[in-house]
């Protein structure tokens, strides 16, 4: 097959990795779907990762390796797709692994459902570390997120899919543009910036892509995907959903009086959302206004509740109880943690 006949361009950045790099290059080579190439983008890479790259890049004329100098993964990503010349675009990081079927499954889908953008896969997770239940669980949680609304509702509690199981339109990057370089995780920037945009996200509900966790991950280690970052760049865009879609005789309260929850209230004050006030299922001692107990929300008219507390479990007994109230979700309320 000739380089131009390619369909799917995978963009796969890599920095400091190991012999887990080779196998995730050696998992796209064994892709049942073909007609893809593989664009290795060294973000000042070591010595061996760079040595893999150069030998598949020799051995694969479908396979091509670049340079990026400048230090972050965004800048590598946005290096890569720069060079992809294919309609669809799928993402993979050094240490995970693709499944044999993923890219054929991904493009069908795509090609089948026009409606769709952007597709990803449920993830195997697993770990070397001991120190990984935080990590399984939010894998579990991404694996419940199939359908476009369901990636919708979700998005502001968290990133509702795994980064390198994600096939995209090419499209999606000439209308709005590629990775964020600011200091925010780049996927989630991302997602929430397409969303915005009305773009429809579907998780296939089959285990595709193999998440390997370890102690040099960059979600574990970076500054961009602190809980601050997260938090920053989620109010953001919450803010901007907010005062385009909740009416403004809404009076906006924030479930979660403690001091993250009015931290969190401070934030969305600062980028243009009044808050009117807090609700929580017993007051704290602090010396907030407008508290309103859990129990005296009943009856959604006049409210629009912003869920801030993050405790597990908490978010979807707070959307049961208000579901039961009348409380529609993503119209009287909203869960962002």
């Amino acid at each position: 097959m000739h380089p131009k006949e390619a369909l799917v361009s995978i963009i796969l950045p890599f920095y400091q990795v190991g012999e887990e790099f080779n196998h995730a290059i050696e998992s796209i080579v064994q892709q049942t779907f073909t007609h893809w190439k593989l664009i290795l983008v060294s973000n000042n890479g070591n010595d061996q990762g760079r040595e893999i790259a150069g030998r598949w890049s020799d051995a694969d004329h479908r396979i091509l390796q670049v340079e990026e100098h400048r230090q972050g993964i965004a800048h590598a990503l946005n290096a890569g797709i720069s060079l992809a010349d294919t309609p669809y675009i799928a993402r993979m990081d050094a240490e995970d692994s693709s499944h044999p079927k993923r890219l054929a499954v991904q493009y069908e889908y795509l090609e089948k459902n026009k409606h769709i953008d952007v597709v990803s896969s449920q993830t195997v997770f697993q770990s070397e570390l001991g120190i990984s239940l935080g990590y399984s669980l939010f894998v579990d949680w991404q694996n419940t997120i199939i359908t476009p609304q369901e990636h919708f509702m979700s998005r502001f509690i968290e990133s509702p899919l795994a980064h390198p199981s994600v096939m995209f339109r090419t499209k999606l990057i000439q209308q709005f543009g590629g990775y964020s370089t600011r200091n925010v995780p780049e996927d989630y920037e991302l997602w929430l910036r397409w969303m915005d945009q009305g773009i429809n996200f579907h998780k296939l509900p089959e285990p595709l892509l193999t998440w390997n966790d370890h102690a040099d991950r960059l979600s574990r280690n970076h500054d961009n995907y602190s809980r601050e970052a997260f938090f920053q760049i989620k109010c953001e865009y919450l803010a901007r959903w907010i005062k385009q879609h909740v009416s403004p005789n809404k009076k906006i309260v924030v479930c979660g009086s403690s001091r993250i929850g009015r931290k969190r209230a401070d934030l969305l004050q600062q980028l243009g959302v009044d808050i009117f006030g807090f609700t929580d299922v017993r007051k704290r001692p602090n010396r907030q206004v407008n508290f309103i107990h859990i129990h005296e929300l009943s009856d959604p008219g006049p409210w629009f509740l912003v869920n801030f507390i993050a405790r597990r479990g908490v978010g979807q007994a707070i959307k049961e109880h208000f579901i039961s109230a009348g409380f529609r979700e993503g119209v009287d309320f909203i869960l962002a943690a």
